[in-house]
């Protein structure tokens, strides 16, 4: 959930809850209020009638009565209410009462006094439906006031965020900021310009010092290749024959490594961005027949169905990739055996037999990795395909089904 929605879903409840709160103490206090006036009011009318008894004055107030009463009749003062049906209105009307006994010039009376009143009930009607109105709209205008001010509080927070979605070390852009009058924003934002300057700097010199080695390396490489080469044609025994097969073994292994970690490195860096339309049914069967006698020097047969496609992408590039898929299918492809190669209108899929891996698929397709029975290849044959498909936009996967290795390429 984002997080203007976060604070304003908590601000929401906490604001019902406090009007809530707020409400029922207005109600009680009012009827608090209500009943302490209203019981003033009857014992102003019982004092009056009194005063009046005392004067030998006939009592003539409305909803009252005074009854003599014998004077061993005692009764404490009592306060209620009660129900009068009202012959005009044609209904019961609520009203509290009185009961006291007084003694007037010794004589003792029963007075009753009343007043009328709208009732608890509609009482609690017209607090609730005038204090939910209200209620109602200071939530919402506090909800919009909230979310809106938060809106504005944390949008250079949300611009920053969203530039560092899109933040890449290999890109010579910079990153643009935008500035804050919040203290923690302004810190987060002056942490986040030092990391990713420092990430990009230590990325430059990675890639540079990648990229020198891989340069200084071709010469002493090829200096190497090239003895070995003038000590196979001497008079050598056969013990330091194989020395020398050995050492250009390793040599050639060595030459292939420092040229893919040369060809990740220009990857890394996008060094690729001219792109052209390319038929790749055409590429596939050129590098298809290319390494046809590789195939059938291993007793390997193609399966081969291939229709038009035309992509967007670099020529080299995608030499590579299908050379390093086909080639990988030829080394791990137990002889006798069928690979499968299927071109349709928007995947490549390429199938061969083979034992599961001894390790977790999720890392097929990470640099040095291979497989414990075939330790001869440089094991970057696999993530050179997954970073050519980043580049361009497409899916690398991998499946593993009926005993059979499936590769597939996917084209945006």
């Amino acid at each position: 959930m984002k997080l203007l929605y976060k604070t304003t879903l908590n601000f929401l409840p906490a604001m019902v809850a406090i009007l809530a709160i707020a409400g029922l103490s207005l109600y009680l206090l009012l009827r608090q209020e209500v009943t302490d006036e209203i019981n003033e009011q009857l014992e102003l009318q019982a004092a009056l009638i009194v005063e009046e008894l005392n004067a030998g004055r006939t009592i003539n107030f409305p909803l009252a009565s005074a009854m003599e009463v014998p004077v061993s009749f005692s009764a404490r003062k009592k306060l209620g209410d009660t129900l009068i049906y009202d012959r005009l209105q044609r209904k019961n009307e609520g009203y509290y009462y009185l009961s006291l006994t007084r003694k007037v010039k010794h004589r003792n009376y029963k007075i009753i006094v009343m007043t009328s009143y709208i009732g608890w009930q509609r009482y609690y009607q017209t607090i609730f439906f005038s204090f939910s109105a209200v209620a109602l709209g200071i939530t919402l205008i506090g909800v919009l006031l909230n979310y809106y001010s938060n809106h504005n509080l944390w949008k250079p927070f949300f611009l920053n965020l969203e530039n560092l979605k899109r933040f890449s070390v290999s890109s010579p852009l910079p990153l643009q900021w935008h500035d804050s009058s919040v203290t923690e924003f302004e810190e987060l934002q002056q942490s986040l310009k030092e990391l990713t300057e420092r990430s990009r700097r230590e990325y430059l010199a990675l890639r540079e010092f990648t990229e020198n080695a891989s340069h200084e390396l071709q010469t002493p490489l090829g200096i190497i290749q090239s003895k070995l080469d003038r000590m196979s044609q001497l008079d050598v025994d056969e013990e330091m024959a194989q020395y020398i097969v050995q050492a250009k073994s390793g040599v050639e292994r060595l030459t292939k490594m420092n040229k893919n970690l040369l060809l990740l490195a220009k990857l890394d860096n996008d060094a690729f961005a001219e792109k052209q339309p390319l038929n790749l049914k055409e590429l596939l069967e050129n590098h298809l027949e290319q390494m046809s006698d590789l195939f059938e020097a291993r007793n390997i047969t193609l399966s081969v169905d291939a229709s038009p496609l035309t992509i967007i992408t670099d020529c080299y590039l995608c030499d590579v990739l299908l050379s390093n898929l086909l080639s990988n299918a030829l080394r791990y492809t137990p002889s006798p055996g069928e690979v499968s190669v299927s071109l349709n209108h928007n995947q490549l899929i390429i199938g061969n037999p083979g034992q599961a891996l001894d390790f977790p698929e999720q890392r097929l397709f990470s640099r040095f990795t291979k497989g414990g029975s075939h330790l001869q290849g440089t094991g970057l044959g696999l993530a050179i395909v997954r970073q050519i498909c980043l580049l361009n936009g497409w899916i690398a996967s991998y499946a593993y089904q009926g005993g059979v290795h499936y590769f597939t390429i996917t084209f945006s």
